[in-house]
């Protein structure tokens, strides 16, 4: 397992993106929100159904369903595709909130002044010294809490099948999206990158 490097608020990092493709090449491991979900369907244009088993796949873990980037079988992002000899993401404006804020990986939502870092990523130790993206940390931590809280109303409240659950979620959230509030924006996640 990786080691990660632990900050707090307060600590400083040096970091600047050097563009390797490395966090979209390293095999299927992006889980997803509802939220994620319906930023990307939007951008792109589609209903969110389009999506299922060439972007998006649903992995079942008992009564748990955990959306995710579908990989493709070089363990590459779905989204991932070269320009000129660089990778590029084909929806990087609504690229899921795991992808912003790599090479920051939350820790827990129960304490949410820590955050890891992946030593691994080519940009971290160069560049300026930024601080983690905490402002969009919280962010990610209401979207998954509302997300996972729904989940399991509906499924041990309600009684649906997780994968059930999963599609109105979904639904539900994709109709809120229809009214552009500020999660759905991409300037507005932007905004929140070095807050």
């Amino acid at each position: 397992m990786t080691r990660y490097y632990t900050l707090v608020r307060g600590d400083k990092i040096r970091y600047g993106c050097q563009r390797s493709g490395r966090c979209c090449s390293s095999g299927p491991n992006v889980a997803l929100t509802a939220y994620d979900i319906c930023r990307i369907a939007k951008y792109m244009g589609v209903d969110w159904r389009e999506l299922r088993g060439k972007y998006i796949i649903a992995i079942i873990a008992d009564l748990t369903v955990i959306p995710a980037l579908r990989g493709m079988g070089d363990g590459k992002c779905a989204f991932l595709k070269w320009e000129n000899g660089k990778p590029t993401c084909s929806i990087y404006p609504a690229r899921p909130l795991r992808c912003r804020l790599y090479p920051f990986i939350p820790a827990s939502p129960s304490n949410p002044d820590k955050i890891y870092v992946d030593p691994y990523c080519p940009g971290v130790g160069i560049g300026e010294e930024v601080e983690p993206p905490w402002k969009l940390l919280e962010h990610y931590y209401e979207e998954a809490k509302k997300h996972y809280k729904k989940m399991y109303e509906l499924v041990f409240e309600q009684g649906y099948e997780p994968l059930q659950a999963l599609e109105k979620l979904i639904d539900e959230v994709c109709r809120e999206a229809e009214d552009s509030p500020d999660w759905v924006k991409p300037e507005y996640l932007d905004s929140l990158y070095n807050k």
